[in-house]
């Protein structure tokens, strides 16, 4: 069996991707029948399924330990490779979709590969080519200044990630030192901080001109795979949020002000639920292994999964110094694994980390199988379905993790599950707001942050607390650099996750049965059919909003 530390690395060679990206390019429109374009179809796709596999190791690498000097400058020197890379593939796909052989492609491949073929090649254009490595640049030089910070707090040493787990202390006076600290880490870095984003928003917004566009925003919802809805629907989806999640979310607050006998909610008060802070039971090692027995009672698959990946060392969980701050599931098509990166910090998130991680595991390991994956990929928001809906399927074993804490896990889990929409909503609208804008000065930003903070999220004040009380507070959300626009998919899946909840309480098997109908479509179906397939409500329709408030205000008893 492989393991990841064993697989190796060879830095790609530029001119040899690009001359075999052009003898595929070739031999496809040379193509003499449907049968020998289908022959060819096979070898591409182990071709890029080889050449992504050896990206994602030296990212993978590189984000665990960003200070290694060997990955570091690979993932420089593939940051620089890349968007040439991308327009090259680019010019192949055309040849799926100006093919004289459409006909047969379109009976073999789902009708979405297509649309989201036509996204890739316009979101590639070779006129922003030289704008991608910058951009790209840009990114990882915000990448490497997080990760590099270091807080001073209760005698350690904390990369920014670390300093999250005192976030959730019963401790109100330890949790405000907590965020002091890490906002005053925020604003000892504002300037850099700055600077990059009016970068990053330059080159985008130009990189969007240079295609004829506005403003970036249409290119973004392009790299996005924005393949069934639009702007129009996540302005409908933010003024549902406005009128049936914000009050909700309120509701939960002002409950828990009153279990915690405070009358004024501060920025540091929004992680807590409880009278005491519900943890993990248990070394590390013992996780492990409730999570083996959960996912082997849960289904023979994602049994099978789980222990696979643990045997092929396909989780790096523990927080440690230079190690990359945030979580995620990568996929390595070449051997069939996922991995899964996150910064385990004693905290109730471990447990979510490794069940939402899981949920995407999960999807990339069926999506190996599906024939058009390297495709028709999965759309963000399909993704953290899988993912987030997992942390809910993961209800009836959640005691192994929590013991007599498990009813306090589930109303923090589930009340943070509402309270987050809001916030996700704010960084969407916060980033739409900034290329629609593209010369707010920095001041400026902050302001409108600040403003749209004031109206979500109407519960709670940063008030005394460096940077954040100055609308710095999404500073310290990596999306808003690394993935503009994805954030709102957090935001979607988080509701329909909602909605299987719901669903998990009134029949388990069920519930699971249509998650993993859901899962198995892949990247078949972009996600508002997926949604009508299983029978769930769209997100962007007044009706679930009243269905998903009434059933949480019930679970959660308020």
């Amino acid at each position: 069996m492989v393991k990841i530390s064993e697989i190796a690395y060879t830095r790609p060679d530029k001119e040899e991707i690009l001359q075999k990206f052009r003898q595929f390019k070739s031999a496809f429109d040379g193509a003499a029948t449907a049968d020998e374009f289908f022959g060819l179809h096979e070898k591409y796709r182990d071709f890029c399924n080889d050449l992504s596999t050896n990206f994602h190791i030296a990212f993978i690498r590189f984000t665990q330990n960003t200070q290694d000097e060997f990955y570091a400058a690979e993932q420089d020197y593939l940051d620089e490779i890349s968007p040439e890379i991308s327009a090259a593939e680019a010019e192949v796909r055309k040849c799926y979709l100006d093919s004289k052989f459409r006909p047969e492609l379109e009976k073999r491949f789902p009708p979405v590969m297509f649309t989201n073929l036509q996204m890739a090649v316009d979101a590639n254009d070779p006129r922003i080519v030289a704008d991608s490595v910058e951009e790209n640049k840009l990114v990882t030089e915000y990448t490497k200044l997080v990760s590099g910070i270091v807080i001073h707090f209760n005698g350690e040493e904390l990369p920014l990630s670390g300093i999250r787990k005192y976030f959730t202390s019963p401790d109100r006076k330890v949790r405000k030192e907590a965020y002091v600290a890490m906002g005053q880490a925020l604003e000892d870095n504002k300037d850099k901080l700055d600077e990059i984003y009016d970068k990053l928003v330059a080159v985008r917004t130009r990189m969007g001109r240079k295609l004829g566009e506005e403003n970036f925003s249409p290119l973004g919802y392009k790299r996005m795979q924005r393949n069934c809805y639009g702007r129009q629907d996540i302005e409908k989806f933010r003024g549902n949020v406005l009128k049936y999640i914000v009050p909700l979310a309120s509701e939960i607050r002002a409950k828990v002000a009153d279990t915690l006998g405070i009358d004024k909610q501060y920025v540091y008060d929004n992680d807590v639920y409880t009278l005491k802070e519900p943890k993990p039971i248990g070394t590390p090692q013992l996780i492990f292994e409730n999570a083996s027995k959960m996912y082997n009672e849960m289904s023979p698959e994602t049994g099978k999964l789980f222990d696979t990946m643990v045997e092929s060392q396909c989780f790096d969980v523990m927080s440690r110094k230079g190690k990359w701050g945030g979580g995620y599931c990568d996929g390595l098509p070449k051997y069939k694994l996922p991995f899964i990166l996150s910064n385990w910090n004693g905290s109730a998130g471990d447990i979510d980390v490794l069940t939402h991680e899981f949920g995407h595991a999960l999807e990339f390991y069926k999506s190996f199988s599906i024939d058009s994956e390297f495709l028709s990929s999965v759309s963000m928001e399909t993704a953290e379905v899988h993912s987030m809906s997992m942390e809910f399927l993961a209800y009836p074993w959640i005691n192994l993790f929590f013991g007599d804490m498990t009813e306090d896990y589930k109303f923090t889990h589930i009340g943070g599950a509402v309270c987050f929409i809001p916030y996700g909503t704010i960084v969407d609208y916060f980033q739409q707001t900034c290329y629609d804008n593209p010369d707010m000065t920095p001041q400026q930003r902050n302001q409108f942050y600040n403003s749209i903070e004031k109206q979500f999220l109407p519960h709670m004040t940063t008030e005394g607390v460096p940077a954040l009380c100055d609308g710095r507070r999404w500073q310290r959300q990596a999306h808003i650099y690394e993935s503009p626009f994805y954030y709102i998919d957090y935001c979607l899946a988080q509701f329909t996750a909602l909605q299987f909840l719901a669903l998990s309480v009134q029949d388990y098997k069920s519930a699971f049965d249509k998650y993993m109908k859901f899962l198995n479509f892949g990247g078949t179906k972009p996600f508002t059919q997926l949604i009508e397939e299983c029978g769930l409500l769209s997100p962007f329709e007044e009706e679930s909003f009243k269905l998903v408030a009434d059933t949480c205000r019930k679970l959660l008893k308020l």
